[in-house]
């Protein structure tokens, strides 16, 4: 856009729209291009007219040299330094006798380079500094049990978030049935309980989840089959993977939107939780 600006430099005011026109831009990125104005002005480097813009003084230097400079850095966060991602597997067996297991031997398999989906979970969020965000579209008694022991486990100065669904249907068959029993400990430990179930326009469907996330700060998240119910901790094979660098990022900022779109569950005596 600074680059844009510069060689069609004129007197004439812009607004973000005829900018990013101007710099080939599709409508999505016209926020950007407004807020890059915001701080162009605060800088001095534009001068404000309503909702439009002109360049300030000796602009057309700067904004050529800094668009060189901004794709310069572009260029490098891209094509050049790559965030490392490391991934493990995480895997529960289902119990003995196990033909999963038994096939899995033959082919050299050693049980002890791969954590058991609950002591993955333990480990992730006993690392924790900030936040911990359990996301599970399924929730029974004998999950709200294991959901409790583990928010124990995390500091208690660390914000605990939950996200479930189908918390506005208790006669839903996808009701999370252990969630009655957990509400009250939820409550007087300020756990932050989110609902993603939206209505779609025209009331047909609604939008929800499947996934399955266990996410510790932005620094490491579990991405994977496992619910939080019986099944998945005591019955099934479940498989997921255990994420750190970019991509444990890349999962904080979908689980973010995820909040943002969610409604915040509120229980009768959930003032506990704050605004």
């Amino acid at each position: 856009m600074l680059g844009a600006w510069a060689e069609h430099l004129s007197p004439t005011p812009h607004s973000s729209q005829s900018l990013a026109a101007l710099a080939h831009l599709g409508v999505t990125e016209e926020r950007a291009v407004a807020e890059i104005l915001q701080r162009a002005e605060g800088l001095g480097l534009v001068v404000g007219a309503g909702a439009r813009f002109v360049p300030g003084n000796h602009s057309q230097d700067v904004f050529q040299r800094l668009g060189l400079a901004l794709n310069a850095v572009a260029y490098y966060k891209e094509e050049v330094h790559q965030d490392n991602t490391l991934a493990r597997v995480v895997l529960t067996k289902p119990p003995r006798p196990c033909l999963l297991e038994e096939e899995l031997q033959k082919q050299g398999w050693r049980a002890f380079e791969i954590d058991p989906t609950d002591r993955a979970f333990k480990r992730i969020v006993q690392s924790a500094k900030s936040r911990v965000v359990v996301m599970t579209p399924f929730l029974d008694v004998v999950g709200a049990h294991w959901l409790r022991e583990l928010f124990e486990d995390i500091d208690e100065r660390v914000t605990k978030v939950l996200v479930l669904r189908s918390l506005e249907r208790p006669s839903s068959p996808d009701f999370p049935a252990g969630y009655g029993m957990l509400e009250p400990w939820l409550v007087a430990h300020g756990v932050h309980v989110y609902n993603y179930s939206i209505p779609r326009p025209g009331g047909v469907g609604r939008e929800t989840f499947h996934a399955k996330v266990v996410l510790c700060d932005d620094v490491t998240a579990y991405v994977g089959s496992s619910n939080v119910t019986a099944a998945s901790l005591e019955h099934s094979m479940e498989m997921g993977v255990e994420l750190s660098g970019k991509a444990a990022r890349d999962v904080s900022s979908i689980v973010g939107a995820v909040l943002d779109a969610s409604t915040k569950y509120l229980p009768a005596a959930s003032q506990v939780l704050g605004p």
